[in-house]
């Protein structure tokens, strides 16, 4: 007799919908980070006005992020509250498209920061879950956002010309939709602590490696954030174009995809201190490849150390900061790294930068970045000799963002 009931048709792996969240969510960050200081700039607010804006993002990510993802961990929200700040998120970057003072753009400013704080902490609390009970690397989940910025990026540059315009404001609020959309397959974290919100945030800060990891990436992402918010403006006083924005900004992230790729086997190999030291360096060297003596036709070379820099540092800082907090506060640890590196270390170094735009131009603002990065480097590795005297190594034996599933994931 033959068994005439349906088969279930197989749904995709939840990885899968978390390399579309990724995809979208970057492909946003293309449309809006490369363009937003020239959009301010050509609606002719003051440099220290642009660097006000541009401080009020990280700003909340200083204040907020903790807080989303201790509350996602302490009630197990964290597909909810993801959904939710993309939404809001997507309203917001549409009513600022339509505003054009610098009145109506800081509270639209401060609804968007509010909604972005929550966002990288929850996908890359996701990302460590889930490659654990899968056994994937990390950065073979991160490379999908590297993917969509390089795709946005190249095509906001064509779709916009020679000149800004809300154009990118409006592709902004599209793929931060489809980023919504995305998380339809992901699945809710069950199992997290029933601790109160503040003893998860209050038990990450006590630990004195976490502590000494969060110094030297405050000072790392201060000096790096003149870089990001400011890359736009700098290429413009050289005489480059809006397309010149675009394309540093794709070779940036092309730069990125053997990093997200391979990462993982330089975390195995060095572990992610020294991978962690290293992109610090590289840091150092692109910074100063910068304040030489400009010429636009080099940028499009210095550009391919951002993946050996931004790429290596990220994978690193987000690796070793899961591993000396645990699994049980996952959210809550990427929530506070988040709130030093693309909170307080970037509402520094926009602020700074701002202050410094209009008296020293941009090219000469990169100079101080690069002496600032230098001292980073220096305090990074005291730090992370702080970091190793009280390491007890990734749960397992093995790098936590990359090793095969636990016996009872998460």
């Amino acid at each position: 007799m033959t068994d005439c009931a349906p088969r279930r048709r197989r749904s995709p792996s939840p990885t899968l919908w978390l390399r579309g969240c990724y995809f979208w969510y970057f492909a946003g960050i293309g449309c809006f980070g490369p363009y937003i200081t020239l959009y301010y700039r050509q609606l002719q607010l003051t440099g220290p006005q642009i660097g006000l804006l541009a401080a009020i993002l990280p700003l909340g990510v200083a204040f907020l992020a903790p807080l989303w993802g201790g509350l996602a961990d302490t009630f197990s929200a964290h597909r909810l509250m993801l959904r939710a700040a993309l939404l809001v998120a997507a309203l917001a970057a549409l009513l600022i498209a339509r505003a054009t003072t610098f009145g109506l753009l800081v509270p639209l400013a401060l609804l968007l920061a509010a909604c972005l704080a929550a966002i990288p902490a929850l996908l890359d609390s996701y990302a460590l879950t889930l490659s654990q009970r899968e056994g994937l690397a990390f950065g073979q989940l991160r490379i999908w956002g590297s993917l969509g910025f390089i795709a946005s990026v190249w095509l906001i540059a064509r779709m916009m010309g020679a000149s800004v315009s809300p154009l990118f404001l409006l592709a902004y609020a599209a793929t931060l939709a489809l980023a919504c959309l995305a998380t339809a397959g992901l699945p809710p974290l069950q199992g997290r602590t029933a601790a109160p919100l503040w003893h998860g945030v209050a038990g990450v800060l006590r630990n004195r490696s976490v502590l000494a990891l969060l110094l030297s990436m405050y000072l790392v992402f201060s000096n790096a954030t003149v870089l990001g918010s400011f890359l736009g403006i700098y290429l413009t006083e050289l005489g480059g174009g809006v397309g010149l924005v675009g394309v540093a900004s794709v070779i940036g992230a092309l730069s990125e995809l053997p990093v997200m790729a391979f990462g993982s086997r330089l975390l195995d190999r060095f572990s992610s201190r020294g991978v962690l030291l290293l992109a610090v360096g590289m840091y150092v060297l692109r910074l100063l490849c910068y304040s030489l003596p400009p010429d636009v036709s080099w940028v499009a070379l210095i550009q391919l150390l951002h993946g050996v820099s931004f790429g290596l540092s990220l994978l690193a800082s987000v690796t070793l900061i899961h591993e000396l907090a645990g699994q049980e506060r996952a959210a809550t640890a990427q929530g506070v790294l988040g709130a030093t590196t693309q909170g307080f270390a970037a509402v520094t170094g926009a602020l700074l930068g701002g202050l410094l735009l209009d008296r020293v131009g941009a090219v000469n603002l990169f100079r101080v970045a690069a002496v600032g990065m230098g001292a980073a480097l220096i305090v990074c590795l005291l730090a992370m000799r702080v970091v190793a005297r009280g390491y007890l190594g990734p749960p397992g034996g093995a790098d936590t963002a990359h090793a095969a599933p636990p016996a009872s994931p998460d």
